[in-house]
């Protein structure tokens, strides 16, 4: 067993190794590097757009400038509020991979396409002031701006002066599991020291590379001593009173402490079902969005809002898909089938039929493969495009279905699923969507494997529900759909 005393004495002998890396340097959190993309990319668009008036309307003097700008300050505002609603859609405030300068540009690339289609959209009906010089100026002034800056951000977060000095309390699955993330995981800007643990000596004294520093009693020295910028507590008990006070001891030093869960789907967007108890998944659920009366209403105006827009995209694209299924196979055009919805509420979902009629001629519940040889020709396609989702639009103003949400699971998968996954029914606490968290994610599951993953998501999409975040999942199921990644 390692003893308190060796341990500060091996600390204090590599302690100097560790200062190479700066003592806490400058650190900041998560939410603090979104707020600063945000707020540099919005004084670059002012800027920009600052430059593309002052060019448009040369030579004049300042003064003249000044009444331009407080006449025309709405475009400004617009430029702006456009950018920030384009830029989150496609990522870029995406902190975990933020630091890919790569990524970054081709983001900053398809924001810049999006913009030109919305400006070729109202050049037609002239529904703006201003010249095209302006628009030209403006985008020769911002997109190189946006990309200098973000590939700056990207070369200067990824110094060790802003690398996050971390500890994890606690050796066990959880433990590796978050060691391992931190350590090969994108775009994360953390250094982890090591591990506190109480459990015995015959555990690795390494993981990853991650040493082994000593037991639980001995954090608040060690957080000290190696300048930690926050803790991670991933054991699979409940806390002692000295591991608790510890842990006071560190946010009282101004550290950061995180529960293993909480840093997990921070980094990935979901819910680590695995390494989480039931305490943590209900505490998880309470006071959440998803459960907000007054924002549930909105949620239902925006599904009939949406329904509504896509009614005739659907009237025009029915006859040809109906013509399309009949010609391919005999048989329905549409299929009716018995789904799980919100609280396990059964209903009749409706579908474009993409199997043969006896697909399930014994009577006994299958999941779709990917060479599934029950799927007609036609069939593969609406699935590969997604449409044979779009009578759902039917279940969604009947008020079975939301826009947006888990996908409904049939009863029969229901059984196994609930008997084999932990905390399952955590994806029926809100109605089953056309599209969704999982679907945008991940690719279509067909096992129980794949419904772990998609479980992940969903409790997620659960704990996080928002209704900009509806609009980012319809916004990216359009990208899902032209890359042809259903089944």
């Amino acid at each position: 067993m390692i003893i308190k005393e060796n341990t500060q004495l091996t600390l204090t002998n590599t302690a100097p190794n560790e200062m190479r890396y700066g003592r806490r340097g400058f650190q900041i959190n998560f939410s603090e590097r979104r707020t600063l993309l945000v707020l540099i990319d919005g004084l670059i668009i002012l800027l920009a757009a600052w430059g593309a008036l002052l060019l448009w309307q040369q030579p004049v003097d300042f003064g003249s400038n000044t009444t331009l700008l407080s006449t025309h300050w709405h475009w400004l505002l617009s430029l702006l509020g456009g950018w920030w609603i384009l830029a989150g859609l496609n990522d870029l405030y995406d902190v975990p991979t933020a630091n890919n300068r790569i990524l970054s540009a081709a983001r900053v690339g398809t924001v810049s396409l999006l913009a030109l289609v919305i400006y070729l959209g109202i050049l037609i009906p002239k529904l703006y002031p201003l010249p095209h010089i302006f628009f030209g100026h403006f985008a020769l002034f911002a997109l190189p701006g946006i990309v200098f800056w973000r590939w700056t951000y990207a070369i200067v977060f990824n110094r060790p002066p802003f690398l996050h000095r971390m500890l994890i309390v606690g050796r066990s699955a959880s433990g590796q599991a978050i060691t391992h993330i931190l350590k090969n995981g994108r775009g994360i800007h953390c250094k982890v020291l090591g591990y506190v643990d109480n459990e015995p000596v015959s555990l690795p004294e390494a993981i990853e590379g991650v040493p082994f520093l000593g037991r639980e009693s001995d954090l608040s020295h060690l957080v000290h001593q190696l300048q930690i910028d926050e803790v991670v507590v991933a054991v699979e008990r409940n806390l002692e009173d000295s591991l608790f006070q510890g842990l006071l001891d560190c946010q009282a030093l101004g550290v950061r402490v995180s529960w293993m869960p909480d840093v997990y789907e921070k980094l990935y967007h979901y819910i680590p079902v695995q390494h989480i108890d039931s305490t943590w998944a209900l505490h998880a659920m309470q006071a959440r969005p998803a459960f907000n009366h007054a924002q549930q209403a909105c949620k239902r105006l925006f599904d009939l809002l949406m329904v509504v827009l896509a009614w005739p995209l659907f009237g025009l694209a029915l006859p040809l898909i109906a013509l399309a299924i009949r010609l391919d196979s005999p048989g329905p055009i549409f299929y009716r089938q018995v789904r799980a919805g919100r609280a396990g509420k059964p209903f009749t979902i409706v579908k474009f039929r993409t199997m043969s009629v006896d697909a399930e001629k014994d009577g006994k519940a299958r999941w779709a493969t990917k060479d599934d040889q029950r799927i007609t020709r036609v069939g593969r396609f609406l699935r590969k495009a997604r449409f044979d989702e779009l009578p759902q639009l039917l279940n969604v103003l009947r008020g079975e279905m939301s826009l947006v949400g888990p996908r409904p699971e049939r009863p029969e998968f229901i059984q196994q699923l609930e008997r084999e996954l932990p905390f399952y029914r955590t994806r029926m606490m809100v109605k089953p969507g056309i599209t969704g968290w999982a679907q945008i994610h991940y690719d279509y599951g067909n096992s129980v494997e794949d419904g772990l993953i998609k479980l992940q998501y969903d409790f997620y999409y659960v704990r996080y529900w928002s209704m900009w975040l509806d609009l980012y999942i319809v916004f990216q199921t359009f990208g899902v759909v032209l890359r042809l990644k259903g089944l």
